[in-house]
C-alpha cells in the first residue's frame, strides 16, 4: 500500500464526511426528531487535587469517557484504502453538552477538547480531561478519621429525556488511572 494514498484517501473521507452539504455539527444525530440519542457516559477520577473543608468544594482531576453514534459519521472502509478509523478533532463533530450540575465555580464544561475516535459505523468515543470543583457536604466530627461522600451530578445541559438518552456506565467512578492523594484515600 503506498503511504501517499492513505493519507489521500483519509482527506479525502474527511472532505467527504465533514463537508458542509453534508454533515452540520450544530444539528443532534438523530434519524428524526423523535429518535432519542443514547450517550454513555464512564467517569474515571485521575486524581483528587484537593478537599476544601471550609467551603465544602472538593477539586478533582477526571476524564469524561462519552460514547455515541452519529450515523452521519459512517463510511465504506473499502472506498478509503481499508480506513476504519478516524481521530477528528471534536470541535468539527455534534457533541453532547454533558456538564457538571452541582458544580462550585461555574464551570461547567469540560476543559480540553481532545479529538473524538469515530469508527466506520459511526461510533463516536470522546475522552475529554477535565477539572472539576464540585460543591461537597464535609462533615469533619471525627477529624481526621471522617468519611466523606461526593456525588457528581451529570445531565445535559440544553437536551431533555426525549432527545438524549443519558446512560452511566458504571455508578461508581473508575479508578484505573488515579493518582493517589497523599493526604486523602479513596
Amino acid at each position: 500500500i503506498d503511504c501517499r494514498s492513505c493519507a489521500d484517501s483519509e482527506e479525502r473521507l474527511m472532505n467527504w464526511l465533514l463537508g458542509k452539504e453534508r454533515y452540520n455539527p450544530l444539528i443532534r444525530p438523530a434519524v428524526n426528531r423523535s429518535e432519542r440519542v443514547t450517550v454513555t457516559i464512564q467517569v474515571s477520577l485521575a486524581q483528587l487535587i484537593s478537599v476544601n473543608e471550609r467551603e465544602q468544594i472538593m477539586t478533582t482531576n477526571v476524564w469524561l469517557t462519552q460514547h455515541w453514534v452519529d450515523y452521519r459519521l459512517s463510511w465504506d472502509p473499502a472506498r478509503y484504502e481499508g480506513i476504519d478509523k478516524l481521530r477528528i478533532p471534536s470541535r468539527h463533530i455534534w457533541l453532547p453538552d454533558i456538564v457538571l450540575y452541582n458544580n462550585a465555580d461555574g464551570t461547567y464544561e469540560v476543559t480540553v477538547f481532545t479529538n473524538a475516535i469515530v469508527l466506520f459505523n459511526g461510533s463516536v468515543n470522546w475522552l475529554p480531561p477535565a477539572i472539576y470543583k464540585s460543591a461537597c457536604k464535609i462533615e469533619v466530627k471525627h477529624f481526621p478519621f471522617d468519611q466523606q461522600n461526593c456525588t457528581l451530578k451529570f445531565r445535559s445541559w440544553t437536551y431533555d429525556h426525549t432527545e438524549i438518552d443519558l446512560i452511566l456506565k458504571s455508578e461508581v467512578a473508575s479508578m484505573d488511572d488515579f493518582t493517589p492523594s497523599g493526604e486523602w484515600d479513596i
